[in-house]
């Protein structure tokens, strides 16, 4: 599936991308903070890097009321991996006094970490913590992730490898809507076009299957904070004026991480995702030269078409024994499981 001419990328080249997971910067977790926890929440941002520096390594955290001494990594269902900044510099000893002088306070019952990839020495060293500083660890599965890592040879080369069933989906529905009037694909990375593609976003959205966001500032906060990196890639498509399809894309690092989808449901007959989503993989595979495109959240099955490999996303759950609602907690717990692995 080639560009056609009413293709459009409106405004000048976004800058280079930065190399960095754009959901493990500063800017990501200030965003979270900002438009997407509940007020009442307290956070901390824990220096765990080694004594001569601790603030090279921090551990941003999530501490509810005083009705629910729960702790938890400073994440929710935007986040498709936590873990800590700075990580690079992680010291594990000081990552075991933290937990251990959590326990003994006794003002966190519960400690939650997730998603985090168990493949990160992150993920080792936080549960070899929590057991030396004397919780009760566990962990659990939190979502599969499905990716690909892309081979030589561009667009083309990806699109010659996907399934005969998705190209022939793709290339009628393409056929289709270019016959309509006012086809229109254009995909932006910020500048004078950022408002009306967040607005076109918006209003697409509300317009589709799926629920109304439960923080409505998050979505535009982030299309800003993405265009003013040079990670965002946020693509509209038109008929007849209208929008009906709009997709949002971060590409930074060699990636392109798949954020947001979303079609007018009005309109599924036409495939619009199916369209765009063809034409946001074109531009970031021959534009951007990303070398791995990430679906992020989600077993979804169309995902495996456009996205063959797939890894895990796994979470480490601690229950204080200091505390009588860690105890409680890490009995339902453990016999939950217990009760589901003998079938009961």
């Amino acid at each position: 599936m080639r560009t056609a001419t009413n293709d459009s990328i409106p405004g000048s080249t976004p800058p280079p991308p930065s190399g960095q997971d754009p959901h493990l910067c500063a800017a990501w977790f200030e965003l979270l903070r900002r438009t997407a926890i509940p007020a009442e929440a307290v956070v901390d941002c824990i220096p765990v890097g080694p004594d001569e520096a601790p603030a090279q390594a921090r551990l941003p955290l999530l501490r509810a009321t005083a009705m629910a001494p729960l702790q938890t990594a400073l994440a929710n269902f935007y986040t498709p991996l936590f873990a800590p900044l700075g990580g690079e510099h992680l010291s594990e000893a000081a990552l075991t006094r933290y937990f251990r002088e959590t326990r003994q306070r006794r003002e966190i019952a519960e400690l939650r970490l997730a998603p985090l990839d168990p493949q990160l020495a992150f993920f080792a060293s936080a549960r070899r913590a929590l057991k030396s500083a004397g919780w009760i660890v566990d962990s659990h599965f939190c979502f599969g992730n499905w990716y690909i890592d892309l081979d030589a040879g561009g667009f083309d080369t990806y699109w010659a490898q996907r399934p005969a069933k998705l190209r022939n989906t793709a290339r009628r529905a393409r056929r289709r809507l270019e016959a309509a009037p006012g086809f229109a694909i254009a995909i932006t990375g910020g500048g004078a076009g950022l408002e009306s593609a967040v607005d076109a976003f918006v209003s697409v959205y509300g317009r589709s299957w799926k629920p109304p966001e439960p923080w409505p500032r998050f979505i535009p906060e982030l299309c800003k904070l993405a265009a003013a990196r040079g990670w965002l890639r946020l693509g509209v498509l038109e008929l007849g004026g209208q929008a009906i399809a709009s997709q949002i894309w971060l590409v930074s690092g060699g990636c392109a991480y798949i954020v947001k989808l979303a079609y007018d449901r009005a309109f599924a007959a036409h495939a619009p995702g199916t369209v765009l989503s063809a034409r946001m993989t074109e531009h970031v595979i021959d534009i951007d030269r990303v070398r791995r495109i990430d679906y992020l959240i989600g077993d979804d099955a169309y995902k495996r078409d456009w996205t063959p490999q797939r890894r895990e996303r796994h979470g480490l759950i601690a229950f204080n024994p200091l505390t009588m609602r860690g105890l409680a907690d890490a009995a339902r717990h453990f016999g939950g499981k217990a009760l589901k692995r003998f079938g009961m």
